[in-house]
């Protein structure tokens, strides 16, 4: 059965937990009970400062954005893609619209209109779609 990406998706740090290749095999999401050791150990500590803050998300916080969220938007390029490059704008659009509203916009970037598979973040440029295979 496909999973649909839901609010455990939209990260702490502001990612689109949908987007990763490791969903849903790996990972459900960072905020839910099934995350891969990546984002569990979350080495940027996004996690453990949103829980120290009592927030889910780094938007939340009165010093929104920090500097560890700013230098974090800016790697790694993979295949010439920084997937964090939209962190910050994707935080504020979230506090701006609503969670399940971005999360919406989000599924809707990233699904093949063709197939309706979700494309992760490093294949948005290459996407085969699986009814073209």
């Amino acid at each position: 059965m496909k999973r649909i990406p839901d609010e455990k998706c939209a990260s702490v740090c502001g990612l689109f937990c949908g987007a990763c290749p490791s969903f849903p095999e790996e990972c459900h999401g960072c905020l839910s009970d099934y995350v891969r050791e990546g984002c569990r150990e979350c080495k940027n500590g996004f996690r453990k400062c949103a829980s120290n803050h009592t927030v889910a998300r780094c938007c939340e916080r009165i010093e929104f954005p920090c500097q560890k969220l700013e230098k974090f938007s800016k790697y790694p390029v993979i295949n010439g893609i920084c997937n964090h490059a939209n962190v910050i704008s994707d935080l504020k659009r979230m506090k701006d619209i609503g969670i399940l509203s971005w999360l919406k916009e989000q599924v809707d970037e990233f699904t093949c209109p063709e197939c309706g598979e979700l494309i992760s973040w490093f294949d948005r440029n290459s996407h085969v779609c699986s009814k073209q295979k």
